[in-house]
């Protein structure tokens, strides 16, 4: 068996020359996670703002992200994804490195608002720039390949951000100086890639006319529309994993402190192993029966969580593992397909704004989730399942309904 075949086995894509984008997307995760876990505990620290005051900030900030996607989706289609991506990340490294001189509530909005801007961007023009560097047959494979290599990076960040922490002011600030360094060094990668320039530069050359109807085409598209919609469903799912199960199992096994950092920690490495042979094992199948067959496989998993509230404390658990296990194996069917599903359905012309729209999706369900979470736990521990298996059947009716081709 030759390397090549072996890697297509694994479902991992074709690399030669593409190399960087691996390694842009490892910078990026391990910068990450070094901050990330450390987001509010960092301005505890280095500031005399409190726990309210930082909560408020940062919620306030985050809305700048919503509409981050749809805003850069022009920018895409205008000046090419190269140029968005580059300047996307200086905008996150300008964005950190403000974190230095925060002290008062309102300059922590801005700059976490220009962070949660630039991250909102960047993710539809990565998108675009995969694609236009790869190609649409071989996006499923990269995403895949991103999304594991961003994993095992973020949870190795958090190992190391976790013993530079002990070194008190000086190692938080370290960690947004490291971050902030991690986003110019992908700007790099970038800017300065051949291939990448080159594509740019025939983008330059080439003129191109300014698209008509912009996003009202967008809206007119009633497939991808619906796709956007059923997306929305799905993304609030998704966060469960790291938002609503660490509440609920300080709920239901208030003795188990351990537990949420095993449950993710299974959730981590199924992803970082089994990402590539299942977007192997979904091509050639159809993008709107995946999708569906992954919010089939999700509400199995929502029914084994949340069961575990009734069940003793053995049962509990074995039906919290068994529950990840399968909520990852959702999340496995959905996270490359909904990608390429909204790749294939936009036209090139307008493929920024499309991508743009697909990722104001997950900006929104990121407002949503926590309240949404947060209410229903109050009710009680048993709440939020139905009510999230729910959103797995309204994703799935919406999907059933997607009927034109994708594009080639």
């Amino acid at each position: 068996m030759t390397v090549t075949s072996r890697a297509e086995r694994l479902g991992l894509p074709r690399m030669r020359g593409l190399h960087r984008l691996v390694v842009s997307a490892a910078v990026d995760s391990l910068g990450s996670g070094l901050f990330l876990p450390f987001t509010i505990p960092y301005f505890l620290v280095v500031s005399d703002l409190g726990l309210l005051a930082i909560g408020t900030a940062l919620s306030v900030a985050a809305l700048a992200g919503v509409p981050a996607g749809v805003m850069a989706g022009p920018l895409v289609d205008r000046f090419g994804a190269t140029a968005v991506v580059v300047g996307c990340n200086v905008l996150r490294a300008t964005g950190f490195l403000s974190y230095l001189w925060v002290s008062e509530p309102w300059q922590l909005v801005l700059a976490a608002a220009l962070v949660y801007w630039a991250d909102g961007a960047w993710l539809p023009a990565q998108g675009a720039l995969v694609v236009d560097l790869a190609g649409l047959d071989q996006q499923p494979r990269w995403f895949a390949l991103i999304r594991s290599t961003r994993n095992a990076a973020l949870g190795l960040g958090a190992i190391v951000a976790a013993s530079v922490v002990g070194f008190g002011v000086d190692g938080y600030r370290a960690l947004a100086v490291a971050n902030a360094l991690s986003f110019l060094l992908i700007a790099a990668l970038i800017g300065t890639w051949p291939k990448a320039r080159a594509l740019a530069g025939r983008r330059a050359a080439v003129a191109r006319p300014r698209p008509e109807g912009g996003y009202r085409v967008v809206l007119r598209d009633r497939p991808f529309t619906l796709l956007v919609l059923a997306n929305g469903f799905f993304v609030i799912v998704v966060y469960a994993i790291v938002l609503l199960v660490p509440a609920y199992v300080g709920i239901a096994l208030p003795d188990h402190a351990w537990l949420p950092g095993a449950l993710f920690t299974v959730n981590t490495v199924l992803v970082v192993l089994a990402q590539g042979p299942v977007v192997r094992w979904t091509e050639g199948r159809g993008q709107a029966q995946v999708l569906r067959l992954a919010a089939a496989v999700w509400a199995t998993s929502l029914v084994l969580l949340g069961a575990a509230a009734f069940l003793p404390t053995g049962a509990a658990l074995a039906a919290l593992f068994l529950g990840v296990v399968v909520f990852t194996a959702a999340e496995l069917l959905f996270a490359p397909t909904s990608s390429a599903f909204a790749v294939r359905l936009a036209p090139p012309g307008l493929r920024g704004r499309y991508l743009g729209a697909h990722q104001m999706s997950w900006g929104a369900a990121m407002v949503v989730a926590p309240v949404l979470f947060t209410g229903l736990l109050s009710l009680g521990p048993w709440w939020p399942w139905p009510v999230l298996v729910a959103c797995c059947a309204v994703a799935w009716l919406l999907l059933g309904a997607v009927r034109r081709p994708a594009r080639d």
